[in-house]
C-alpha cells in the first residue's frame, strides 16, 4: 500500500485528510480526544451505521434516521464531552473495528459516508474541536479496505503503531 503515514492519533486530529487505517491498537493518550469505537460488523448496511452511531454517540431521540439527519447529528456532538481523564475534550475519535465489514453491503453509501467526514471535520472545527476516523482491521485486510476507501475518494493514511 501507498499511502501517507501519520505517526499518532494526536497528528491525524490535526491533519487535513482525518481518516487514517491501522491494524494495531489505538491510543488517545494526550490527545484531548473523546473516542468512540463502533463495530464495523454491526454497520454493514447504512441503517446499521445511523443505529450503531446514535448508540455511540448519543443521538437524539428525534434523530432522523436519513444522511441528512445523520450529518446534522454529526456536526453537533457535545460540546464539553469529557475525557477518560476528565477533561474537556477538544477532538472526538471514530474508531471503527473490523473496518472491512463498513457499509459492505450498502452499495455507493461509502461514498456518501467517506465524502461526510470532511464536513464533520469543518463543522466541529468552527467549534473549535478536531474529528478524525481510524479504521481498525486485520494485518491481512489492510490493502484491501484502504483500497475500498481510496475508490469511494477517500485515501486513509496509515496509523502508525505506537
Amino acid at each position: 500500500m501507498s499511502a501517507s503515514e501519520i505517526a499518532s492519533v494526536g497528528a491525524l486530529l490535526a491533519s487535513d485528510g482525518g481518516v487514517a487505517i491501522t491494524d494495531g491498537d489505538v491510543s488517545t493518550f494526550g490527545t484531548g480526544a473523546v473516542a468512540r469505537r463502533l463495530p464495523g460488523a454491526r454497520m454493514r448496511t447504512i441503517d446499521g451505521l445511523f443505529t450503531a452511531f446514535a448508540d455511540a454517540w448519543g443521538f437524539p431521540a428525534h434523530f432522523g434516521r436519513n444522511k441528512d439527519a445523520f450529518d446534522d447529528a454529526m456536526g453537533d456532538l457535545p460540546v464539553g464531552a469529557a475525557t477518560a481523564t476528565g477533561s474537556r475534550a477538544s477532538a472526538y475519535l471514530i474508531v471503527v473495528d473490523d473496518a472491512e465489514d463498513l457499509l459492505v453491503d450498502a452499495g455507493d453509501d461509502l461514498v456518501w459516508f467517506a465524502d461526510s467526514i470532511g464536513f464533520w471535520r469543518e463543522v466541529n472545527r468552527e467549534r473549535d474541536v478536531d474529528l478524525a476516523v481510524v479504521l481498525r482491521t486485520s494485518r491481512a485486510a489492510v490493502d484491501a479496505v484502504a483500497d475500498r476507501w481510496r475508490a469511494a475518494g477517500a485515501p486513509p493514511a496509515r496509523l502508525r503503531q505506537n
